[in-house]
């Protein structure tokens, strides 16, 4: 059946994209996979991509993930994004330190903190592991954060509670066990940066954020071990056009209209046939990007056909005033161009004191009763405004359980209290998950405790007060803790994977079948082999089985139609055999500062070095999202003996926003120039 439904499949494209100089386009390298491999799926398209650029990187030639003739704005399209830069909406939001990106590293972080938070014991502790804990991922908070966590009552017991989830803390490194690719995101990657799971999309739009939360789900992304990277929005919605099109032209062909469903479904593999219509911006943080980027990233979605835009952010809870006047003005133009796109805020408010200002009782200790009157934090009085004003506009709320933060009731009912009170609607609980050196931050938390607590924090809230439910994000799918028995955990699929929904959608964990002394923190894949009841095995497998699946061939399909192929790379003109580059610094006052790199030295094999490369090193920019084009502290005057290679359209709006008050036609961001032996290269600050 599988190889009848793979063979059909092909034949369908292969008339689909005959007929359609759109879909035109298969790269070479995609057709060297054989069919066999097909079937097995035992190469994924994320690999096959990977595969591809490591074999470009060895021949000196650089990946297009896209261009501009990939996808193609309308007119008006390309005029809401002129006057969004003509009426200097395009600026710099700094969240305070030297560089506008906060304060950074753990020296910087820990000595300022040293008498509000750390003992001096513990900043020792810190400090004497401080290249460890920054190698891990890098230490960073944001002035306004600060600013709200220091305004505690005087007699207050203990520092603010949301301090910890920005601190840095030696626990980090004791335990460095846990995921590399959470949930295996990689395997429903069909272009980097790009997760097509479920029915919508999810795409790594910044690599940055204003603040570094200790335990973040993301940390993968942040220190490239599992090869994610920023998306190309421009093949994004490429991606969008290209899988919409061949999911109605497979309606067309092999669809039929199930009365019960509700939906079109293949009439083979009976799959949902469903049209790509949302997606969420992920990172990193999206809000950290510069007001003509967003909008320039809204509007091909917009044009793609997406009606429902997602935005993951904790920015208003760690730089509120990036929600200013000009943004709203960017985001009405934007509706009264696109009125069929709504926009979703999906933030990430962890306590309820990163919304309201802490309340302490007569001994100092921290209230959680809503009984009290708890004002809200000055700095989100507006943006909530602006939010709640505009009826395009949703704000929804999702956080993990965090020990040590808010794994209590009280505290958890504050929360989705307030979140309400706020307009803020609650939307998922997150279980706390093994990500590499955050086991102090789920700590005993398994998943039996973490679903007692939500569900003794909802007793006391009404209806539309508690509508959070913990889920986890795993490989099969969204999955629900919706109850326990005396022996099983009962867990439900409630997001589907290809949009694929079961028959069946209760999967049991069984005590008896754990090792003695077991607790249950997550559903991976060695439990679902060991401690899962076979009805519920059988659900598992069923859904790993989607190697055969249309929809997946349907993906890889889009992927590859919307990738263009390579050039070679320009830059190495007026390259000589020397090995070294001359790099030359201009400081304020003048002065000069010369390094000279040996691009030979084995420290440099292989990674493809860049001019912030080296100026991070020596301390002269803090490249504050490791060189992933996500901030602007490596902005600067540049130039060189050598053609600087073309800039693109991410990184003139970066340097657009940050050379408001200096503006020249040489600033670039040192991160997108590489190092060409013999180069010399002139860079001002």
């Amino acid at each position: 059946m599988t190889r009848q439904v793979l063979a059909s499949s092909k034949q369908f494209l292969s008339r689909a994209f005959q007929h359609d100089p759109k879909l035109s386009g298969f790269c070479k390298w995609s057709r060297s996979y054989s069919s066999s491999q097909d079937s097995t799926e035992s190469t994924t398209i994320y690999s096959r991509v990977s595969e591809l650029r490591e074999r470009l990187a060895k021949e000196n030639k650089l990946f297009l993930g896209g261009t501009s003739h990939v996808f193609s704005l309308s007119e008006s399209g390309k005029a809401f994004l002129r006057d969004v830069n003509s009426q200097h909406l395009n600026k710099k939001y700094s969240r305070g330190g030297k560089a506008g990106e906060g304060f950074v590293g753990v020296d910087e972080v820990v000595k300022m903190m040293s008498d509000k938070y750390y003992s001096e014991e513990k900043v020792a502790d810190v400090l004497s592991y401080a290249g460890s804990i920054q190698d891990r991922m890098r230490v960073k908070v944001s002035e306004s954060f600060l600013h709200h966590a220091f305004n505690v009552p005087a007699i207050a017991k203990e520092p603010n509670p949301i301090l910890k989830i920005v601190m840095p803390d030696a626990r980090e490194i004791a335990d460095l066990a846990g995921e590399v690719d959470p949930s295996n995101q990689n395997r429903y990657s069909p272009l980097p940066g790009l997760l097509h799971k479920y029915e919508m999309l999810l795409a790594y739009t910044s690599i940055n954020c204003s603040s570094h939360c200790r335990y973040c789900y993301r940390l993968d992304l942040f220190d490239g071990s599992s090869n994610k990277s920023k998306a190309d929005m421009n093949v994004v919605a490429a991606y969008i056009k290209t899988y919409n099109n061949l999911i109605d032209k497979a309606i067309a062909d092999y669809g039929f209209w199930d009365e019960k469903k509700g939906l079109y479904l293949h009439r083979e593999t009976k799959e949902p046939l469903i049209n790509i219509r949302e997606i969420l911006f992920s990172g990193g943080d999206p809000m950290t990007l510069p007001n003509a980027t967003l909008a320039r990233y809204m509007t091909l979605m917009a044009e793609a056909g997406i009606t429902s835009l997602r935005i993951g952010t904790k920015e208003l809870s760690f730089n509120p005033t990036r929600f200013d006047q000009d943004f709203w003005k960017m985001m009405d133009m934007f509706n009264r161009q696109y009125p069929d796109t709504r926009v979703e805020f999906v933030g990430h408010y962890t306590h309820p004191y990163e919304l309201v200002d802490p309340k302490v009782d007569r001994s100092g200790n921290y209230l959680y009763d809503l009984r009290e009157r708890y004002n809200v934090r000055k700095d989100l009085v507006y943006p909530l405004h602006a939010m709640k004003e505009r009826d395009w506009i949703g704000h929804h709320n999702q956080f993990p359980i965090i020990a040590g933060v808010n794994d209590s009731v009280p505290v958890l009912r504050l929360l989705m209290y307030q979140s309400n009170r706020l307009g803020i609607s609650m939307h998922n609980v997150y279980a706390c998950r093994e990500i590499r050196g955050s086991a102090h931050f789920r700590e005993d938390n398994t998943l039996e405790r973490q679903y007692s607590l939500l569900e003794d924090a909802k007793n006391g809230l009404s209806g539309i007060e508690n509508h959070a439910r913990l889920v986890m994000s795993t490989e099969y799918g969204k999955v629900e803790i919706v109850g326990m028995e005396s022996d099983n955990i009962l867990l439900r699929l409630n997001r589907y994977v290809n949009s694929n929904k079961q028959d069946k959608t209760i999967v049991k964990i069984d005590h008896t079948k754990l090792d003695e002394g077991e607790k249950v923190y997550w559903l991976t894949k060695d439990l679902a082999q060991r401690a899962v009841s076979e009805e519920g095995k059988q659900i598992l497998e069923e859904i790993e089985k989607e190697s055969g699946s249309f929809i997946k061939h349907l993906r890889k399909a889009a992927a590859s139609a919307v990738i263009q192929g390579v050039v070679s790379n320009d830059n190495a003109q007026g390259a000589t055999s020397c090995h070294k580059v001359v790099i030359k610094v201009i400081n304020k006052n003048g002065g000069e500062e010369v390094f000279e790199v040996d691009l030979s030295d084995e420290k440099y094999k292989g990674s493809n070095p860049t001019l912030a490369t080296v100026l991070k090193k020596h301390d002269v920019v803090e490249a504050a999202c490791d060189e992933k084009l996500s901030c602007s502290t490596c902005v600067g005057e540049i130039k060189s003996n050598i053609e600087l290679p073309k800039i693109t359209e991410d990184e003139m709006d970066l340097v657009d926003s940050a050379s408001k008050e200096n503006p020249s036609t040489s600033l670039r961001a040192s991160c997108q120039i590489p190092l060409v032996p013999g180069a010399q290269y002139h860079f001002r600050k």
